[in-house]
């Protein structure tokens, strides 16, 4: 389980004037999770072991290059001591279990995306996730059943 998650660097820019950005359509978000290490981090239930892991995540305006937003932190994952023992092991070999990448990256991406909409609505960038466009259809006539909106 993430015990803690912490944004160390928070990094944006916008390399075009806004007229210019109406069109992007293309972002793409690069995850890289890297550089463990076995810590000792005081906890409600005492001083624990957990696995520290660094990241770093990158939300990338392309169709040109029109900008960027960057965050990079920590995320505490605390097992059994000797479980995160073999984790670490097996991390450092290349082999990181798919279910702890997972955790941390979801965890990130859910810790950080509110920060995100706002970088980028103050940067007059397109939001940085795909907001749900809604639709409403008209009303039918009476006796008809009811439409409803569609996302």
């Amino acid at each position: 389980m993430i015990l803690n998650l912490e944004i160390n660097k928070i990094e944006s820019h916008r390399h075009v004037p806004v007229e210019d950005i109406r069109g992007c359509k293309n972002i793409n978000n690069d995850i890289n999770i890297r550089s463990t290490a076995l810590v000792k981090r005081s906890t409600p239930w005492g001083e624990k072991t957990v696995l520290r892991a660094e990241y770093s995540y990158a939300i990338n305006y392309l169709g040109p290059n029109i900008g960027y937003i960057r965050f990079e932190g920590t995320a505490d994952y605390y097992d059994d001591e000797k479980r995160l023992e073999q984790i670490k092991k097996d991390w450092d070999q290349g082999s990181a279990p798919i279910e702890i990448l997972n955790e941390v990256a979801n965890t990130m991406v859910a810790s950080v995306t509110p920060l995100a909409m706002n970088i980028s609505k103050s940067l007059g960038l397109p939001p940085a996730v795909q907001i749900p466009k809604i639709t409403f259809q008209k009303h039918k006539k009476k006796g008809e059943e009811p439409t409803f909106y569609h996302g």
